[in-house]
């Protein structure tokens, strides 16, 4: 058999009334060298159903009890045939040359570990919010800045994955993506792309779009711990720690902002400012005065 180059991985839960769409958009491949893993994360609606029809030789579905993401995703990495892994949302789209853009990267930069391709945020109406592109040819440099990077437009060699793989405390879901990412750039050079290839679809159901302060802030926590416990993350970053906890505490102080606990959001616009002042001219810390003025 013919080795193949990529494992399409896609955990989902609940997401019946999503994941047909993005399948189809997934296997509009112009490149052919492909497998698709659905990783049923213990799903309680009709998701088995919905997919049943997509099923074949190409893509195959395994149903796990909940765990969530990011032991779906490892999960997935175990069973994966690919040389590379791509995990892709169960509610986000994918354009027909995603995969042969990363094939064309992976090339230009002889195998390497991991890779990143541009990518929109836009509305369920297909509408662009937002475009996302990195700068050229790695993004190492700004990764303690944020989290620039989302799970649809990166490649991972599956040797990596299953070395590094996805933190799998629940309390960390959600933000699990950073904290890898982190891990992988202080090891290896993320090389980027030039052209978007996937879009994700901002909806009431995303969970960036139901979280809240209090679980923001657990995440926050919880990143500085265990990358701290990271002996390769501190070799590479450790100067730049101080960055991670300062877009980490802002991000928790607009969503505290946009609870209206204003005391809890001026305590992380001042642990923002601590940490990096050059924060505060920024549009997000703009917004969380905003809210606080307003709410």
């Amino acid at each position: 058999m013919e080795k193949i180059l990529f494992s399409i991985i896609i955990p989902t839960y609940n997401r019946a009334a999503l994941i047909a769409k993005t399948l189809d958009t997934v296997l509009t491949q112009t490149q052919l060298s492909y497998e698709v893993l659905i990783v049923d994360d213990g799903s309680t609606d009709n998701t088995a159903a919905i997919i049943q029809p997509y099923l074949s030789d190409k893509v195959k579905y395994y149903k796990k009890e909940n765990a969530e993401r990011a032991a779906a995703r490892n999960y997935g990495a175990q069973l994966a045939a690919g040389t590379y892994v791509n995990w892709f949302d169960s509610d986000d789209c994918m354009f027909p040359d995603h995969l042969a853009e990363a094939l064309q990267l992976i090339q230009q930069y002889n195998h390497p570990e991991i890779i990143a391709l541009p990518y929109y945020m836009q509305t369920e109406e297909g509408k662009i919010i937002k475009t996302v592109k990195f700068p050229q040819p790695t993004i190492n440099q700004i990764m303690p800045d944020g989290n620039y990077l989302a799970c649809n437009p990166v490649f991972v060699r599956r040797d990596i994955a299953l070395q590094l793989p996805f933190n799998e405390d629940r309390k960390l879901s959600a933000s699990e993506d950073y904290e890898l990412w982190m891990r992988m750039a202080a090891r290896f050079p993320i090389y980027c792309g030039a052209k978007v290839t996937s879009a994700l679809i901002d909806h009431d159901g995303r969970s960036m779009n139901n979280t809240s302060g209090d679980n923001m802030l657990q995440r926050y926590r919880l990143i500085v711990q265990y990358l701290s416990e990271d002996d390769a993350f501190m070799k590479t970053y450790a100067d730049r720690l101080h960055h991670i906890k300062a877009s980490c505490a802002l991000l928790t102080a607009l969503y505290y902002s946009m609870e209206g606990k204003k005391k809890q959001a001026i305590q992380f616009l001042k642990e923002t400012w601590h940490f990096q002042p050059s924060l505060a001219f920024s549009k997000r810390f703009l917004v969380v005065i905003k809210n606080i003025l307003l709410k």
